[in-house]
């Protein structure tokens, strides 16, 4: 460990070994104040690995009496070392106890200033083997571990998906996805929009296996959804956070999904419920899914214009859309698009 140190935290590396030299002389106090330097000077580098936008965010969460918000966790330390704790400790990332570094803070502030109690071999080999437990991981590997604080910071701080992706822990891209997509189905309004670029980039960082275990949960909102157990997300939403495999490929997760939709679809047709947004969501559906499924969607849209203009609702538009469906269709159903075009046209 000394030698990574000594390659990717200089700094740290010089209090540990100071620390460990001053152990060895039976210099208990100084080795204690020569750990906790170094055990500081890891994670104020920790932090900055994650970001100084999200330390101040968390920070006035923690603080929000506070006026001063400060720029980076350097300018707490010395000052305000309980605050830093409590901000790190808020972060999720500590390795530690947020409470074992406050009775080693203490601890410090014993051996670094007169005291009638000096530091114990025990005191000492035990806030040694603390620094060592929070410098032993790499402050460049540093990542989020809370997936609420995650969600909180991407609704909050307008960052890129790219950055707040970025803070997550390859390890915990699981439980950040299903916590997305639990907040995203449980929302409403447009602060939670922001979080559909921050689902697909992170879907994109996921393995196959982990893929796997959220496409049921998908499937199961998604028919919520059409049931109208969702007071907060339509169909059409959560059929827009769902990153979509290609048209091309063999995906029964995908077919499931599209099976339900397009019998949701039809019994709007029959109902006599289907609307304009209804049809904006099956074409916009049709480009998502395999050959099969386009032609059930152009079937149900045909059956859909037909009702319309025998009701006589229809807007020149239709014609258009009536081009389109005659383009989609085989050769032998070509008569019938000559025919709604007819009465579209002789009605119009």
């Amino acid at each position: 460990m000394i030698q990574r140190l000594h390659r990717s935290e200089p700094d740290v590396y010089w209090y540990l070994n100071q620390a460990l030299k001053s152990f060895r002389v039976k210099a208990y106090d100084a080795a204690i104040v020569m750990a906790w330097s170094a055990t500081i000077a890891h994670l104020i580098r920790a932090v900055n690995q994650i970001g100084t936008e999200v330390f101040q965010y968390v920070f006035r969460k923690v603080y929000s009496e506070r006026k001063n918000v400060p720029n980076r966790p350097e300018e707490l330390v010395g000052e305000d070392e309980r605050a830093f704790i409590q901000v790190c400790q808020q972060m999720r990332f500590l390795p530690v106890a947020g409470a074992d570094l406050h009775r080693f803070r203490d601890r410090r502030n014993k051996s670094a200033h007169p005291t009638s109690e000096p530091a114990n071999e025990d005191d000492a080999r035990k806030f040694l083997e603390l620094c060592l437990e929070v410098v032993s991981h790499p402050a460049q590997d540093v990542r989020i571990l809370d997936d609420a604080l995650l969600v909180d910071y991407a609704l909050e701080s307008g960052s890129s998906a790219e950055t707040i992706v970025g803070l997550v822990h390859p390890e915990y891209r699981l439980s950040a996805a299903t916590r997305l997509l639990k907040t995203y189905i449980s929302n409403s309004g447009p602060e939670y929009d922001a979080l559909v670029s921050i689902w697909r980039r992170l879907w994109n960082l996921l393995t196959e296996a982990d893929r796997q275990k959220l496409w049921p949960r998908v499937i199961d909102e998604v028919t919520r959804a059409l049931e109208g157990r969702n007071d907060f997300r339509s169909v059409e939403d959560i059929a827009r956070f769902i990153v979509w495999p290609s048209p091309d490929e063999e995906h029964l997760h995908r077919d499931a999904i599209v099976e339900r939709c397009i019998h949701y679809l039809k019994s709007k047709v029959r109902d006599g419920s289907f609307s304009d947004k209804d049809k904006e969501f099956a074409l916009w559906l049709y480009d998502k899914v395999p050959t099969e499924f386009r032609v059930k969607i152009v079937r149900l849209c045909t059956l859909w214009l037909i009702h319309r203009v025998k009701r006589g609702d229809f807007t020149g538009a239709d014609l258009d859309f009536n081009a389109w469906l005659k383009d989609q269709s085989r050769p032998d159903q070509q008569a019938r698009f000559q025919t709604i075009r007819d009465a579209i046209v002789r009605r119009y």
